[in-house]
């Protein structure tokens, strides 16, 4: 399996897995992505900024994607600095996906292993992500990673349960 950055022809294959997802959360139960979040717009606009990435098999079947950003996270400041681990400047990772028929086979870990290796190659240190309390897949999967939980962000579409990760001390990626 392989990364790279995600191309306009690769939309299609996106939005393919986005659905996928959606439909995964809506059987969990959870409320998050089932209000069209995130369009096809949303997803080009990754693209267009270079922040889009997705997992692929040598034969070109794409597996998985995300939205890597080094930029910061508006909702982030809602949170006192005190409570972050790890340093202001981090690498953010939205928009994690992986297409149904792989799941639970490492893509996940792949992209998010990928976000850490762009952040050390931008000299940074700190990942943060956050997700739905009701995301159990992606709760295990950060839980086993190391993340640390340090509190509730907001976003129109509801709360989401924040966590950081100090990259250079972790070993577990």
């Amino acid at each position: 399996m392989l990364i790279r950055r995600a191309t306009t022809n690769d939309i299609g294959a996106i939005m393919t897995i986005v659905h996928s997802a959606q439909r995964a959360l809506a059987e969990l139960g959870i409320d998050q992505w089932q209000d069209g979040y995130p369009s096809e717009d949303v997803i080009l606009e990754d693209v267009s900024r270079g922040v889009g990435y997705v997992a692929y098999t040598l034969d070109g079947t794409v597996l998985g994607y995300e939205a890597v950003v080094v930029t910061g996270e508006e909702a982030y400041t809602q949170l006192p600095d005190e409570v972050w681990h790890t340093p202001n400047e981090y690498v953010v990772v939205h928009r994690l996906c992986v297409s149904g028929e792989c799941r639970r086979q490492g893509v996940a870990l792949k992209l998010i292993s990928f976000a850490c290796e762009h952040a050390q190659q931008h000299n940074i240190e700190a990942f943060r992500i956050d997700t739905h309390k009701g995301n159990t897949r992606m709760l295990s999967l950060l839980n086993k990673l190391g993340f640390e939980y340090v509190g509730i962000v907001h976003y129109d579409s509801g709360e989401r349960m924040a966590f950081d990760l100090n990259i250079t001390a972790n070993n577990n990626i």
